[in-house]
């Protein structure tokens, strides 16, 4: 029962970043980071073989560059995230989790797209009876992303 009841609660914070991410609630978003954690995009690139890392922030580095987001000129498209999550493995206060994801983006004149797809690679450590991310890892399928976004996904 136990296992089960710290599943959900990874699964919780899972669900409560996309909803972060939607809502565009970045100081909501990193308060789910542990200290010293990463965050990380990347995609496997067929054309060099290997995969290629589009973002990869320790928390510190998270915490200036999402300061400065409602400084820039931005995508004017709001996103939806859709996610499954697929499996948590505990190991006392850690954790791993996978899940997949797909980003809807509807453009203000209401048409709706996929915007990106794939997974979270997720890694978790339980501090003061809470799950935080220690590595959050977005692994996309999709390579062409437009408009590009310089916010999360």
């Amino acid at each position: 029962v136990t296992a089960l009841q710290e599943r959900a609660a990874i699964f919780e914070v899972i669900r409560t970043t996309a909803a972060r991410l939607d809502d565009e609630d970045l100081d909501g978003w990193l308060a789910l980071f542990a200290p010293g954690s990463r965050y990380e995009i990347k995609a496997y690139g067929p054309e060099i073989r290997a995969d290629m890392s589009w973002w990869n922030s320790d928390r510190e580095e998270l915490e200036k560059i999402l300061a400065e987001a409602k400084l820039h000129v931005r995508d004017p498209g709001k996103r939806l995230h859709l996610v499954t999550q697929i499996s948590a493995d505990l190991s006392g206060d850690r954790a791993s989790a996978r899940s997949h994801f797909a980003i809807m983006r509807t453009d203000p004149d209401g048409s709706s797209a996929v915007y990106a797809a794939g997974r979270y690679e997720d890694a978790f450590v339980k501090q003061d009876g809470c799950w935080l991310y220690q590595n959050h890892i977005a692994v996309l399928d999709t390579r062409k992303i437009e408009p590009f976004t310089h916010l999360p996904l």
